[in-house]
């Protein structure tokens, strides 16, 4: 998945001026790889394109497949940058959607790319994998393009880096 997603990135053809990040993730038998660009033209910058490669085995319906995978990467962005669930006394403050941050529809990626390997193997897992990679495929993009490593989630409350 590595050198699938390496290759439909065009990783070693240079990205512009787009930050790049990559991520790789094993879980339910299945493997994923991930790049991400990241445009830092702004104050504020924004996740353009991700390239996912899942090797899961047989996909038994591509476009229900291709849907999970996009989910799972959206939703990664989100709760990596946004979500934040604090707690006082004991108690969580965001009790529900209108005070707990999700990804907004402006903030997703403009585009994403999805390759499953054919191996013809049985089916594994395809549920989560998608979703843990892109965290750390973001957080490589924004140490390239802010020099700021970022240990915890989400990332908006330890600098505002995502627009």
């Amino acid at each position: 998945v590595l050198k699938l997603v390496r290759d439909k990135s065009g990783w070693s053809n240079g990205q512009g001026n787009a930050k790049r990040g990559v991520s790789a993730y094993y879980c339910h038998n299945s493997y994923v790889a991930q790049v991400l660009d990241l445009n830092d033209d702004t104050d504020a910058p924004k996740v353009d394109k991700v390239w996912c490669a899942v090797d899961c085995g047989i996909v038994i319906n591509p476009m229900a497949a291709k849907n999970q995978i996009e989910g799972g990467i959206i939703d990664g962005i989100g709760h990596a940058t946004y979500s934040e669930m604090t707690f006082e006394n004991g108690q969580p403050q965001h009790k529900n959607f209108d005070t707990y941050r999700l990804i907004r529809h402006k903030e997703a990626p403009k585009e994403i790319e999805t390759f499953f390997v054919d191996n013809g193997i049985d089916p594994t897992g395809l549920g989560e994998p998608s979703l843990p990679p892109i965290i750390g495929a973001l957080a490589n993009a924004l140490y390239k393009a802010t020099g700021q490593r970022h240990y915890n989630q989400p990332f908006i409350t330890e600098k505002s880096v995502i627009g």
